[in-house]
């Protein structure tokens, strides 16, 4: 047979064999949706970056509505004062809605409150890409648990389960009674996120008194011998340069500050038009920040922290600079913003090793009285020595001591540190005529005296105290006083057993 006839029947055969193979090759395995019965809820041209906007309300409630929408690459919530959103957030829950698949749980509008689905009921989301006025997707969400819940689209009576809960995310649970839907799920909160060892200065202005720390880095572990050297930050040194006082800084307590100057976050946001209302044209507390970044000029970064928020348990409002969002600041960062001074300062009034302390002598309410310590128990016959001394009323050694009072009172002044410094000389301390006094006679003859004077104001928030010195004049805490006070009460004989003791200070 000639080539010419044999080569169309080899092309014959050719595409044979082709078709053979296709059609023994096993069939495409179906997607996940289409097993269980999936289907896309949302259009396929909708993907999370051509989204430029989204809403959120209850159906009840349209008025209070959360919007949020795309400006410059950032994201910002428009209904609640443009303030900037929580960008990791938002982009989480557009990646799951932009590839929402539910499966089929019912197709009829009179089950509709049976899912919490009816228009008034349901939480309401409409997504917005290139047309700002017309949503590319609108969907309602109903009641579920966990990570699952029911939704439908809008005009629709086809009910879907699908694995987000929308109502949990937008900080709502499943119910008819909920309150109005909260924009704080959406809202980045944080006043301002500055890394901790850009930080050269802090300095704290309040209405009692201003202060200034300043750092520099401590010098390696070791000295100057670098051959070892440690990938760690060395741990920064920080000294109070303003005012001048003669108390060493609490390294630990002011680090504590700085970070939470560094990372201060906000419980909510209110309306900036109102900050002369809010106290922050002229805030009675400061606390600003001088950041050193490395090869760059050193700024400042102010938190102008206002008046308080009524019926917010001493929260404030507060402000990033002169302008931008204001936000509500918890009561617990306002105080570890502006501590008492011996939070930062070691304040030691007094350092009385209790086992040094042989001899207490009490003066209350023109009263004096004097224990001693006396020595262990000689061992008897076969036994040991007790481990303890026991204490005794000098000249009634027959009229029982609490031991108790005894521990209590040398524990208190075996380091006791005052809570503040008064900012000014006060008028009146009572420590000229104080309601009590003590002296605790040492093993080597020294004698150490603490007297405790009146309240520093009416909510007794405070007792002036001091060494005897008048010259200087501490503030302890009403825990401390109340302390010392129930100590000394419970260690004064009963009036009949008492005797006049002269002092020996």
């Amino acid at each position: 047979m000639s080539s010419k006839r044999l080569l169309p029947l080899v092309v014959i055969l050719i595409v044979l064999g082709v078709l053979a193979i296709l059609f023994k090759r096993s069939p495409a395995p179906p997607q996940l949706a289409e097993e269980v019965g999936l289907e896309r809820l949302v259009p396929q041209t909708l993907h999370t970056d051509n989204i430029t906007g989204f809403e959120l309300y209850r159906g009840a409630q349209p008025q209070e509505i959360v919007r949020l929408r795309q400006r410059d690459g950032a994201w910002v919530v428009t209904s609640h004062f443009d303030t900037p959103g929580n960008s990791t957030k938002i982009q989480q829950f557009l990646t799951q809605i932009s590839t929402l698949q539910g499966e089929l749980r019912a197709d009829s509008t009179a089950l509709l409150g049976d899912f919490q689905l009816t228009d008034e009921q349901a939480l309401h989301l409409k997504v917005y890409t290139d047309t700002p006025d017309k949503p590319a997707l609108s969907l309602l969400a109903g009641k579920g648990s966990g990570g699952n819940g029911f939704v439908r689209r809008a005009g629709e009576g086809r009910v879907y389960n699908v694995n987000v809960h929308l109502q949990s995310l937008a900080g709502l649970t499943s119910g008819t009674t909920e309150p109005a839907i909260s924009a704080k799920p959406w809202l980045d909160l944080r006043m301002q996120n500055i890394p901790k060892a850009q930080v050269a200065a802090v300095e704290l202005r309040s209405p009692s008194r201003d202060l200034r720390f300043t750092t520099q880095p401590a010098a390696p572990a070791g000295g100057t011998d670098t051959s070892q050297t440690s990938s760690a930050p060395p741990t920064p040194v920080w000294k109070l340069v303003a005012p001048e006082l003669a108390y060493s800084v609490k390294p630990d307590a002011v680090e504590g500050l700085v970070t939470t100057l560094c990372t201060l976050q906000g419980d909510d946001v209110v309306d900036p038009a109102k900050a002369a209302e809010y106290g922050l044209e002229a805030p009675p507390y400061r606390a600003i920040l001088t950041v050193q970044p490395s090869g760059q000029e050193a700024h400042q970064a102010a938190i102008l922290i206002g008046n308080e928020v009524p019926e917010k348990s001493g929260s404030r409002y507060a402000r990033l600079g002169d302008t931008g969002p204001v936000y509500i600041v918890p009561q617990w960062s306002v105080q570890r913003l502006f501590p008492t001074l011996g939070t930062l300062l070691d304040l030691r009034m007094l350092q009385v090793p209790q086992e040094e302390v042989i001899r207490l002598t009490l003066h209350t309410d023109g009263e004096s009285w004097s224990l001693e310590r006396q020595a262990p128990a000689a061992a008897t016959s076969g036994g040991t020595p007790e481990p303890t001394a026991t204490w005794q009323f000098v000249g009634i050694p027959d009229v029982a001591v609490d031991e108790t009072a005894i521990t209590s009172l040398l524990g208190a002044t075996a380091q006791l540190n005052a809570d503040d410094l008064p900012t000014s000389p006060p008028a009146q301390t009572g420590l000229d005529q104080p309601h009590w006094q003590v002296f605790l006679t040492r093993r080597d003859g020294r004698t150490e005296r603490l007297v405790l004077g009146q309240a520093v104001g009416q909510d007794s928030s405070g007792y002036y105290a001091s060494r005897g010195d008048a010259a200087e004049i501490f503030i302890v805490s009403g825990m401390i006083q109340k302390t010392l006070t129930d100590a000394v009460t419970k260690l004064k004989p009963s009036p009949a057993a008492t005797v006049k003791v002269p002092e020996r200070p």
